[in-house]
């Protein structure tokens, strides 16, 4: 039997709040997905005994998830880097199916995920209702030309930011968050020399390279003409850095092709930290605008960042050391 004393050790910062104010199910799941806690809803919700859901060699046993009809493996839930929430989530048991609302926290322990910290609100007496209205939000929110949120749903993400960070623990890592804004480089020639259709691929086309380089964790954004934003949860400016060059780099070698003709596509990029808890996030966000800025007038094509002091180009260089996937890391120099 797995030993699972540091995962219920962990969860204790949340047991007074969960068992106090959380009146929708929740369960704590190992790593293999077994449950070894879960409150009365829980049970209830999956008209299961609580002992007998610890006795279950799984939850997905009892209860299978899955998004617009696609499987949601349990592992997904059980791996995840940071703080999870689907809106709209089918949960298939024994008793039917049923939408919930979905939060899922991971527990790590010496930078290996021990356990996974799962809450589930029912929502299906409500989505008949309100699919009309959730249909027009979404519309509100998502650019229609590239399909990643828009200006709006940027505002939207950092007020739901806010709320799922406050509920994280004070030093908690997975509070610190880094914003990446990116630019097309010389777009406005892109359109005058091949048209505005070919523009308009371009702009898709760079908006489905940038969410292919994107963690399930990540948020990506086209806030405007050929300006895109990823919002990188969890992740320190250091780490920021090195998605941005892998970014710049998948847009760089893309073959980019209209109608039979190659066009060169390159974007130049700028990254700060993000404090979505400070009084004006936008502020940082201004930071990272003046590090494209930077880029742009420094021979585009490249990442500069804003360490909230100045302005640093990026160069992409190899340390001595090794991160834990075996690879040498990059880090931040100054030219």
């Amino acid at each position: 039997m797995r030993d699972n004393s540091a995962l219920l050790q962990h969860f204790k910062i949340f047991e007074d709040f969960a068992k106090g104010t959380v009146l929708d199910a929740f369960m704590v799941l190992d790593v293999d997905g077994k449950v070894v806690k879960a409150n009365q809803q829980a049970s209830a919700m999956l008209k299961v005994g609580t002992k007998q859901m610890m006795k279950a060699g799984s939850l997905e046993e009892m209860i299978k998830f899955d998004i617009d009809g696609l499987p949601l493996p349990l592992k997904d839930l059980l791996n995840l880097e940071t703080f999870r929430r689907e809106d709209l989530i089918n949960g298939v048991s024994a008793i039917g199916t049923n939408k919930f609302v979905m939060l899922a926290y991971p527990f790590h322990e010496a930078g290996q995920v021990i356990g996974t910290f799962l809450i589930l609100r029912e929502i299906t007496g409500e989505t008949s209702q309100g699919s009309k209205l959730t249909a027009s939000t979404t519309k509100a929110k998502t650019d229609m030309l590239s399909g990643l949120f828009n200006r709006n749903g940027l505002e939207e993400h950092l007020k739901e930011r806010k709320q799922a960070i406050e509920a994280l623990p004070e030093g908690d890592s997975n509070r610190i968050h880094s914003v990446l804004i990116m630019d097309i480089d010389f777009f406005k020639k892109v359109n005058d020399t091949y048209g505005h259709p070919a523009g308009d691929y371009v702009i898709k086309t760079v908006a489905q390279v940038i969410k292919s380089q994107c963690r399930h964790s990540d948020t990506a954004f086209r806030i405007g003409g050929e300006e895109f934003v990823i919002v990188f949860n969890a992740t320190p400016l250091e780490g920021a850095l090195v998605a941005a060059e892998k970014v710049r780099n998948a847009v760089q070698k893309y073959r980019f092709e209209f109608e039979g003709t190659h066009i060169p596509v390159t974007i130049s990029l700028g990254v700060a930290s993000l404090d979505v808890l400070g009084a004006d996030p936008h502020t940082d966000i201004t930071r990272s605008d003046a590090a494209l800025y930077h880029s742009k007038q420094n021979g585009r094509n490249r990442v500069s960042f804003h360490d909230g002091i100045g302005l640093q180009p990026y160069h992409w260089e190899l340390s001595t050391g090794a991160t834990p996937a075996g690879q040498a890391a990059p880090k931040p120099a100054v030219a």
